[in-house]
């Protein structure tokens, strides 16, 4: 049996920067104690979440008690107050300093009537389809001079049963009957007979549409919009659970206060505002995500289209969609030609210089796969066209680890932040674990570390000091940190969207309009 030698480290937790330049660990109680990012003079204040809402009217009127009951301070049901604390309400008088302002003005209402015609089509992608040109239309209507910043999207129950939201939770994808169908075996049961049972007006079986999804689609389909406002997907179902939560009943998978924490802090950021930035991230530095997805207008599953998801210091996200990518038969991954890596590099380069204001004077590049030969030269020749002196570090980031795991004594697994060096190129990270702000591990099962593998001009323990605090950046969510940095994080659900957004059409860059 052959020893191997490694060199375990552990990485202090990174501070997040607050109101008044305020810095604390937990996002949570940097909010509750000193307020959103946006208190600087760095940017103005935004002091109003000016929200719009679409839905049916029992789904609107629950969406107005929610926005309520964020409004106010909620108490949390969990024992664990530093994992779960209490909720100090969105208004003028917390922290927050900023309200949620509602107008008849931005509201538009789905009928009753046309949710029954919706959900009586038949096929499902058509219906799905269906469902995301009504909640387009309606969102046409909120448009003004004064329009809302954000548009709530209020998904009645039978939307939900009927076209689903996402591919993870869509029931739309089980076959299901349909109100008329429902209505029609009722009357086959009582012996009624139809035309179609001797063989008349029988009609061919339509060929199968490619898959909708319906929230991925009506992200992108409000991109059509001459100026598109971010959107919040809010399911009817979850506000019932909410508004009747009763404490100490069956766990509910977010109580109110844990509710409130997330829903509140994804409104303020789509409505461009900025809760939270990393303190320590370099400011001459630019950091690029390279994934790929699946086009779901397209026929040729061994074909990927690659994408970029570009970071500056202060966490602004952009997003870039690339050109398609062929799959290598040898090791069934997908990779870029020099061509392809250089050009998409180049691009986010500049859309990084035009946010940043500045020219990078080093470059970081995630990837959750290993560089290529032809990767490799293509992007070293983007950043030597950008800057001759940029350094530049090459990351693969991979959930891929052998198997590898590190126990520690106790009743605790391994502190996130350990780090732990295999040989002078590959390393393992914990990002997640033991977590001492929070004096617990926020999971169920034994943490996975992340495989590193590094190749640049930057110290290992930079380069992964620099992964957790982008663990930190997601602000779709108010939890102590995500699993893979921001970075890699979200490019499957970015990847999703612009699946449903047919080639040549305009896209939003900002990463708001993707979460």
């Amino acid at each position: 049996m052959t020893l191997i030698n490694f060199e375990a480290t552990y990485l202090e937790e990174q501070n997040l920067v607050f109101g008044g330049m305020h810095e604390e660990k937990d996002p949570r109680l940097g909010l509750k104690y000193f307020g959103p990012y946006h208190f600087t003079t760095e940017s103005s204040i935004l002091e109003k979440v000016r929200l719009g809402l679409v839905g049916n009217k029992s789904a609107i009127e629950k969406a107005k008690k929610i926005v309520g009951l964020i409004s106010n301070p909620i108490e949390s049901d969990e024992p664990n107050k530093w994992l779960f604390p209490p909720f100090p309400g969105i208004s003028k008088d917390t922290k927050f300093q900023c309200s949620i302002e509602l107008s008849e003005n931005w509201q538009a209402t789905i009928l009753d009537d046309e949710i029954s015609r919706l959900v009586n089509i038949v096929d499902t992608n058509e219906r799905i389809g269906a469902a995301v040109k009504l909640f387009y239309e309606k969102i046409e209507t909120i448009y003004e001079d004064n329009p809302p910043n954000v548009i709530l999207c209020m998904v009645p129950y039978d939307v939900e049963e009927f076209c689903g939201i996402s591919e993870r939770t869509r029931g739309a994808k089980t076959v299901k009957s349909t109100p008329l169908e429902k209505e029609i075996q009722k009357l086959k049961e009582q012996n009624q007979s139809f035309l179609s049972d001797w063989g008349i007006n029988e009609v061919e079986a339509k060929p199968k549409l490619k898959g909708y999804d319906f929230r991925n689609a009506l992200k992108g389909k409000i991109m059509d919009l001459p100026s598109t406002i971010p959107i919040q997907l809010l399911k009817e179902s979850t506000c019932d659970v909410i508004l009747d939560y009763e404490k100490g009943k069956i766990r509910m998978r977010q109580d109110p206060a844990s509710f409130a924490w997330n829903f509140s802090t994804a409104l303020y950021y789509k409505a461009n505002g900025k809760p939270w930035r990393l303190a320590k991230l370099r400011q001459d530095t630019c950091y690029v995500g390279i994934s790929f997805y699946y086009d779901k207008l397209g026929f040729n599953r061994d074909i990927q289209t690659s994408m970029a998801q570009v970071f500056t210091n202060n966490g602004e996200g952009l997003v870039l969609r690339g050109t398609e990518v062929y799959i290598d038969e040898k090791t069934n991954e997908f990779h870029l030609s020099q061509t392809q890596a250089e050009d998409l590099l180049k691009d986010a380069i500049d859309r990084y210089m035009k946010k940043a204001g500045r020219t990078p004077s080093r470059i970081v590049i995630h990837k959750s796969t290993l560089f290529s030969t032809a990767e490799d030269a293509g992007f070293r020749a983007a950043i030597e066209t950008a800057n001759q002196n940029a350094k530049k570090d090459f990351v693969t980031i991979s959930k891929r680890n052998n198997g590898i795991r590190f126990m520690r004594m106790g009743s605790y697994p391994v502190l996130r932040g350990t780090l732990i060096s295999l040989s002078e190129s590959e390393h393992i990270l914990y990002t997640s674990g033991y977590t001492p702000r929070i004096r617990t591990y926020p999971g169920h099962s034994i943490p996975k570390p992340l495989l590193i593998i590094h190749k640049g001009d930057s110290e290992i323990k930079e380069i992964c000091k620099e992964i957790l605090g982008l663990t930190k950046l997601n602000w779709n969510t108010t939890a102590f940190a995500t699993y893979l940095p921001i970075t890699l994080a979200f490019s499957k659900r970015v990847g999703e969207v612009l699946s449903e957004r047919p080639k040549g059409k305009p896209l939003q860059n900002h990463y708001r309009f993707y979460m």
